[in-house]
């Protein structure tokens, strides 16, 4: 039985907003200090319950533990799968998932260094959840990239690459946004610099993947010769 399931298992939803507050401080205190470092009687002061009240909903630290990252990843997908259930075809949906991609990561910080933790301590803990999660929409991914490659719509790419390249090029930007700070002098989450670097990585994945023809047909100076 994997942690996420003990953790459904160990009480029944109640008092919902009590659950819900300790997630939230358990996502802070994690990320902050990582699995091991992290206190239970930490995560509680946040709340301002006593720590019992944390072992009944949770169980115990892999209890809670799994219950955040079961919750983090469960709104990561869901802002996936709403970018991909858009019916866009070609690079306009690759440029749709980069935007709501990008929007979450930047949105949960936490949840970035918490996977950033698991990554330095092997991954044994996150495993599970992000097989469960992601899995899902990956396999949905290669497929539309796939099936866009064979219409003509994308420039042939290994599909799987190309997600490992932009899961990367995502992560590391928001991970790394306080070494890029001191790098730029510039503060990375600001509005204006995440629109930049969106675009950036936007565009550089459209000159790789919008096939030649279409590039030539946007151009503005492709209508100035007709």
């Amino acid at each position: 039985m994997s942690a996420v399931t003990r953790a459904r298992q160990a009480r029944p939803a109640a008092s919902g907003s009590v659950r819900a507050r300790l997630l939230t401080a358990g996502l802070a205190t994690f990320a902050e200090h990582g699995f091991h470092g992290a206190r239970l009687q930490e995560v509680a002061a946040r709340v301002g319950v006593r720590h019992p009240t944390l072992h009944y909903h949770f169980g115990s630290k892999e209890g809670l533990y799994a219950a955040v990252i079961e919750q983090a990843f469960a709104d990561w997908a869901g802002e996936t799968s709403a970018a991909v259930s858009t019916g866009l075809r070609g690079f306009d949906q690759v440029g749709a998932l980069i935007e709501a991609n990008f929007r979450f990561l930047a949105e949960h910080q936490e949840f970035v260094r918490i996977v950033r933790h698991e990554a330095l301590a092997g991954g044994g803990r996150l495993e599970d959840a992000m097989v469960a999660f992601i899995r899902p929409f990956l396999d949905r991914a290669v497929a539309f990239l796939d099936a866009e490659i064979v219409a003509g719509r994308l420039r042939p790419h290994d599909p799987v690459e190309l997600m490992a390249l932009c899961y990367g090029a995502l992560m590391t930007y928001v991970s790394d946004a306080r070494f890029r700070a001191r790098l730029i002098d510039e503060d990375p989450l600001s509005g204006a610099a995440l629109t930049r670097h969106r675009e950036a990585l936007t565009a550089l994945l459209g000159a790789a993947l919008t096939p030649s023809s279409e590039r030539r047909s946007a151009s503005p100076s492709a209508g100035a010769r007709g």
